[in-house]
């Protein structure tokens, strides 16, 4: 198979600072993720800026929905034909499932569902890909009890729906967002777990899928050029 590749950012928040600078790297990807927040508690018209910019580098972009996303901004999604919340894609021998939103939270956040409902959204897509040679989970919500979901107070708050299936299904590969303070890397079996953290520090994974198999590189410019 030729090689497929991704660049996949979380929680935009309407800051487009990175923008311009990664601006290379963007249109360099056969596709860009977008793992949910695209506003910062905004709508439609707000989500339709964020994803005009993002296609404005590369024409190519899927995303799923944050917490902080209104319920309308689901719907954009799904008129613009980019929405991979409770959805699959298959792009060649790879296969992506998604899923938005998060659990529910302290803030009473614009989309919280309970985890069992992310579960089902999540599994009818994992079962949907289950053929395909390379699979990519791109949550908003982490997976429970990680190097990723753990807050500043030491508490774990991510999605134990979506650890089980990652568990179950053993995906090659699940990126997530969410708890801005947790980005990093962690594992879950065979399943390496990514959170690029939020897109105003400019952090963003790097995904290679081809014969030779698939890899992931997570990588923070802010960090090298010492912001």
């Amino acid at each position: 198979m030729a090689k497929l590749t991704f660049c996949a950012v979380s929680d935009i928040h309407e800051r487009l600072d990175w923008l311009r600078p990664l601006a290379g790297v963007l249109a360099a990807a056969d596709w860009v993720l977008l793992l949910g927040d695209l506003t910062q508690f905004g709508h439609a018209p707000q989500a339709r800026v964020v994803l005009d910019a993002f296609r404005a580098i590369n024409p190519n972009v899927l995303a799923v929905p944050g917490n902080l996303d209104h319920p309308d901004v689901l719907q954009r999604l799904e008129d613009e034909g980019v929405s991979l919340h409770g959805r699959h894609r298959r792009l060649g021998d790879v296969g992506l499932a998604g899923v938005g939103a998060s659990g529910p939270t302290p803030f009473g956040t614009p989309f919280e569902l309970p985890d069992a409902s992310i579960g089902e959204l999540l599994a009818g897509s994992l079962d949907a890909i289950a053929g395909a040679r390379h699979r990519i989970v791109v949550s908003h919500a982490p997976p429970k009890n990680t190097a990723v979901d753990k807050v500043r107070l030491g508490m774990h708050v991510g999605s134990a729906a979506v650890r089980r299936l990652a568990e179950a299904h053993s995906p090659d590969l699940l990126l997530c967002g969410h708890i801005h303070e947790a980005a990093g890397e962690d594992r879950l079996g065979a399943t390496r777990v990514i959170n690029p953290g939020p897109f105003v520090h400019g952090g963003h994974v790097w995904v290679e899928a081809g014969d030779d198999g698939l890899s992931a590189r997570l990588i923070f410019p802010a960090r090298r050029s010492g912001v």
